[in-house]
C-alpha cells in the first residue's frame, strides 16, 4: 500500500520507540552494558515460564515467588510488650 513502510523500517522505529520510553521510565538505558557500557542488542525474546526458569535455575538466580501467606508466627517470640488477645472498640457514630 502506498505511504506504508517497509517491516524493516517498522521494527526499527518501535526498537528505538520501545529503548526510548524505558530509557525515561526507568532512567537507565536498556540497550546499554551495565558493566562496560558499551551497546547491546535484542538478539532474543523468551516468553516461556518454563525455559525461562530452567536458564534461571542453571545460572543459580531462580527464586520462587514467597507464599502468599506468611507462616503462623509463635506468640512466644513476640515482643513482651505485644499483649493478646488483640481487641475492638467500636467508634460510635463512625461506620
Amino acid at each position: 500500500m502506498p505511504g506504508e513502510e517497509p517491516a524493516s523500517e517498522t521494527a526499527a522505529r518501535a526498537k528505538a520507540s520501545w529503548a526510548r520510553l524505558i530509557r525515561k521510565v526507568y532512567e537507565a538505558d536498556p540497550l546499554e552494558c551495565p558493566k562496560c557500557k558499551g551497546p547491546m542488542r535484542v538478539i532474543a525474546l523468551i516468553d516461556d515460564s518454563g525455559v525461562i526458569r530452567r536458564i534461571l535455575e542453571h545460572l543459580g538466580l531462580w527464586a520462587p515467588l514467597p507464599s502468599e501467606r506468611s507462616p503462623p508466627v509463635d506468640p512466644a517470640s513476640w515482643p513482651p510488650y505485644a499483649s493478646l488477645p488483640l481487641t475492638c472498640h467500636p467508634v460510635p457514630g463512625i461506620a
